[in-house]
């Protein structure tokens, strides 16, 4: 059987069978995106609406719901209403939250 090379330039790994990526570009891809996909900008139009519908709408990505998590949490709603409008847990409201002030 030939092992293959994973196929980002010079990395001398193998992924698993069936994979084209290693292990460690695999994860790296899932956690910071493809460098040369260009990003989309977030609609506000659907960032407000879900902000004023309160709930998630259909096709909301990540960073919309994010954007409009911490427009709720600005207008004082608690973590745990918006992990609840969002399907998300307690825990990433207050990530989102510590992110925003670490950025600042």
């Amino acid at each position: 059987m030939i092992r293959h090379r994973c196929r980002i330039t010079n990395c001398p790994r193998t992924p698993q069978d069936g994979r084209t990526l290693c292990d460690t570009h695999r994860g790296r891809l899932y956690r910071h995106g493809n460098p040369h996909q260009p990003h989309t900008p977030t609609d506000q139009h659907a960032i407000e609406a879900a902000v004023s519908n309160r709930r998630t709408l259909p096709g909301l990505r990540p960073a919309e719901r994010r954007a409009a998590g911490l427009t709720l949490s600005a207008l004082g709603l608690p973590a745990s209403e918006i992990a609840r409008i969002f399907s998300v847990t307690p825990r990433t409201v207050y990530r989102w939250r510590s992110q925003t002030t670490n950025a600042a």
